[in-house]
């Protein structure tokens, strides 16, 4: 199956072959002229959840539960005790794995009792963009915010004042546009690394997310040097 990915103005024909996509045309995950020691880190999905809460020594936990397996936890602080009502914003951070992607997980928020420490005044609600109506007298007021998946990646570049660019796309489209500095300009190497949030409604189901790094030339701005690379692949399986 041929796509085209564009860069610009700059056309690349993608291949797809056994559900990995390479580059026929510029280099794919090899060192170029402009680029080297690319390396990418693993991704993970970020849910910004948001309310209220009146709990002791204002003080709450948190557990992501995929059925009746735990994928994370951790506690937060509201910003006032009980027994008055504080704001809260906790960020949950799921690393890569099978359950991260699943629209069927969900939270649990809850306190621990100043006399045993056991769980109390517990409330469950999915883990997904939106309002939560549900309320008890301990959380009221949730809220959670369009989830990203996060996305790094690090590496040298050698190009014209240090500025390169980059397109994350799955051969049909584009997820991420951007660019970023190195930490020197050509001729020298410079050192570099990017962070790129990318909301979770957008990322592909399935398929091969590609990392094109780029420069674009001094004369006519145009993309040259390009270096292609798998970013992810998707569904995550681990």
């Amino acid at each position: 199956m041929v796509r085209f990915f564009r860069v610009g103005m700059l056309a690349l024909m993608m291949v797809a072959v056994v559900g990995l996509t390479f580059g026929v045309n510029g280099a794919s995950a090899k060192d170029t002229s402009a680029f080297r020691k690319v390396t990418k880190g693993s991704p993970s999905v970020e849910y910004v959840v948001s309310g209220k809460a009146s709990v002791w020594e204002a003080t709450y936990s948190f557990r992501v539960k995929d059925g009746s397996k735990t994928v994370s936890k951790g506690f937060g602080i509201a910003s006032t005790g009980a027994p008055n009502w504080g704001d809260f914003k906790q960020v949950i951070k799921l690393p890569k794995s099978a359950s991260a992607l699943k629209k069927t997980l969900k939270v649990e928020l809850y306190e621990e009792s100043a006399k045993d420490g056991s769980e109390i005044n517990k409330i469950v609600f999915p883990l997904k963009k939106g309002k939560f109506s549900g309320k008890n007298i301990s959380f009221k007021d949730i809220s959670i915010a369009d989830p990203k998946v996060k996305y790094s990646f690090k590496g040298e570049a050698q190009v014209s004042k240090g500025v390169y660019h980059y397109v994350i796309g799955d051969g049909h489209d584009y997820v991420a546009v951007g660019s970023g500095k190195a930490s020197a300009d050509a001729p020298k190497w410079g050192k570099f690394s990017k962070s790129v949030s990318i909301p979770l409604s957008d990322v592909p189901v399935n398929g091969t997310l590609m990392l094109e790094l780029y420069e674009k030339s001094p004369k006519d701005g145009q993309p040259i040097h390009g270096y292609l690379t798998p970013l992810d692949q998707l569904p995550w399986t681990k």
